[in-house]
């Protein structure tokens, strides 16, 4: 981190890198927000501030304070500024990305190659993104330059190789996306029935919902304070004498398809052969089923979404709470998340599909192709990653 020739700049410096090195991001952002009150034109600060609130999950405020940032340097165009801006571009990448504006983050990207043809980090994140959104021949080529240009380590070089090979292959084969969702629930469910296999055994019940009595007496589900009113809730495993819940699988499962494990390190977006449905449908490598993220673009930017669309995913959420991908005992849908917007005429959600069946996949798409008719939709995709434009 650059600083000024001064013991002052020295110590602010000093202090800024602790705080970039501590454990707890939300003290850091407190301690450089302090800073910068004193040098509030410091760009090494508003880097490791912008970095900071990526850690913090605030991807919008770490964007906004890359562009204040540049419009300092701007101003500036000393050899502080010539340093620090390439990393603030790319920080800006990231958080479009987490914006899910894979259209913003292309942009930071193709800037810093502009000033840095050669700059490892914005040629091969630029071959991701691509990737990711459904861009395979833009982004393979982006990712070959990466290697051509062999301006990075020897283990990013060879990961790098070993995903383009692999996307090569996938590519040349004509391997159906649906793919990456039958890996993806075959492996989770084989874990989940082996968990269950041994606790059911000692008392413990799996996929059980949350139940209470309502003002009439009845057992109904229970349903989180202001979540949809069908966004009822099973656990995937409880003990009932002490009503212990317990969870299999910490974390979202990601999966490799066999023979193409590389696909796994980042995500790959596909489409469905374009008869299939009147709509493009997109399926990532990326599809944990126990985190099932589901993106939709309306074909109107203007479109609200969410109005649109949330009676439909309730339907078809009740069917597979009800056991409907499954069986009344086994295969049900656990959970759903709220429907949020995710750009102009996009929603998204996300759902812990627990041991349903892959049939849930085109259950609800053929609820979306109903949709359609009166909300025409323009792209479908499962899994992580970025819909394409309408």
């Amino acid at each position: 981190m650059s600083g000024t020739s001064n013991g002052v700049g020295d110590d602010i410096s000093a202090k800024a890198m602790q705080a970039l090195r501590g454990d707890d991001p939300d003290l850091a952002s407190r301690t450089l927000r302090r800073l910068l009150a004193d040098a509030p034109d410091r760009l090494d600060l508003l880097h490791a501030l912008s970095v900071t609130e990526l850690r913090r999950s605030n991807p919008a405020e770490a964007w906004q304070i890359t562009m204040h940032a540049q419009q300092i340097a701007e101003e500036r165009r000393d050899a502080t500024a010539g340093t620090v801006m390439p990393q603030l571009v790319l920080v800006r990448a990231a958080a479009c990305e987490d914006l899910h504006d894979a259209a913003g983050a292309e942009v930071a990207y193709e800037l810093l190659l502009e000033h840095e043809p050669l700059n490892p980090r914005a040629t091969q994140g630029l071959g991701y993104l691509l990737v990711a959104a459904g861009r395979t021949t833009d982004g393979i080529a982006r990712l070959e330059q990466y290697l051509t240009d062999k301006q990075d380590e020897g283990q990013f070089l060879e990961a790098t190789q070993a995903f383009v090979d692999s996307l090569r292959s996938f590519v040349a084969n004509e391997i159906h996306p649906k793919e990456f969702l039958a890996a993806h629930r075959g492996s989770y469910v084989q874990m989940f029935d082996h968990y269950a296999s041994e606790m059911e055994p000692k008392g413990w019940i799996a996929e059980a919902a949350r139940m209470q009595r309502d003002e009439s007496g009845n057992v109904v589900p229970i349903i989180p304070e202001g979540a949809r009113p069908y966004a009822a809730v099973r656990v995937d495993m409880v003990n009932p004498e002490s009503g212990q819940p317990g969870r299999i699988g910490e974390q979202p499962m990601v999966v490799a398809l066999a023979e193409y494990q590389p696909l796994a390190r980042a995500p790959v977006v596909a489409r469905y052969p374009h008869r299939d449905w009147p709509f493009g449908v997109w399926v990532s490598s990326q599809v944990p089923w126990n985190d099932l993220s589901v993106q939709v673009r309306f074909a109107d930017p203007e479109a609200d979404g969410i109005a649109a669309i949330d009676p439909t995913v309730g339907d078809w959420y009740t069917e597979g709470f009800d056991g409907h991908y499954g069986t009344s005992q086994h295969g049900r849908f656990h959970e759903i998340s709220d429907i949020s917007q995710n750009g102009p005429g996009c929603v998204h959600f996300s759902l812990d599909a627990g041991r349903a069946d892959l049939s849930c996949i085109d259950g609800l798409l053929r609820k979306l192709t109903i949709l359609h008719g009166s909300h025409p939709i323009a792209h479908v995709l499962f899994g992580r990653g970025f819909l394409p434009p309408a």
